[in-house]
């Protein structure tokens, strides 16, 4: 393999890695109930992940490949805690487990939905979404923006909100049925 070409895919590793921190914190923190515990097989798995990378193949489901190495660490780390009086079941481990990955499915459902809502939302509310979200702005500063009153703002905040809820929930809702 030319260096070019590991260069490239160690970037789109890295890029995919980042990607699911999150998703592989939220399932590990399930499986263990202790954040500390959580962010330990976290960096443990992320080791893994990266020793490993040259053998995950492109195109494939990382988050399914992540989330089983992932999942490993969790057992090897149980493993190793196993003198602690608190235990829990394999069967409980089983259903926490399964629990996380369908909680993570519904929310790539809610995400996808959203992105459908913000594409249909009218212009100024999804402006004033991106603005206090994406950029993160005061609604103080959304209103000068805006060239509007820090209430207006307000309402149309609220309504642009209350919109997304119906919407994604509709959307989701749509997909079950």
């Amino acid at each position: 393999m030319s260096k070019q070409v590991e260069e490239f895919e160690a970037e789109n590793f890295v890029e995919l890695m980042t990607q699911y921190q999150g998703r592989l914190y939220g399932y590990i923190l399930t499986l263990s109930g202790d954040p500390d515990a959580a962010n330990d097989v976290l960096q443990e798995a992320n080791i893994v992940l990266w020793k490993q990378w040259s053998q995950f193949e492109p195109g494939s489901n990382f988050k399914a490949w992540a989330f089983r190495i992932a999942h490993f660490q969790f057992m090897a780390y149980r493993q190793k805690r196993i003198r602690d009086k608190v235990l829990y079941s394999d069967e409980l481990l089983s259903l926490l487990a399964s629990e996380a990955k369908e909680v993570d499915e519904s929310h790539e459902q809610r995400a996808a939905a959203l992105e459908k809502c913000l594409a249909r939302m009218a212009p100024r509310s999804r402006e004033a979404i991106r603005l206090r979200y994406s950029e993160e702005l005061k609604v103080g500063d959304m209103a000068q923006r805006l060239h509007r009153s820090a209430n207006t703002v307000y309402q149309i905040l609220f309504r642009a909100r209350k919109w997304l809820i119906e919407c994604v929930q509709k959307d989701v809702s749509t997909e079950i049925a």
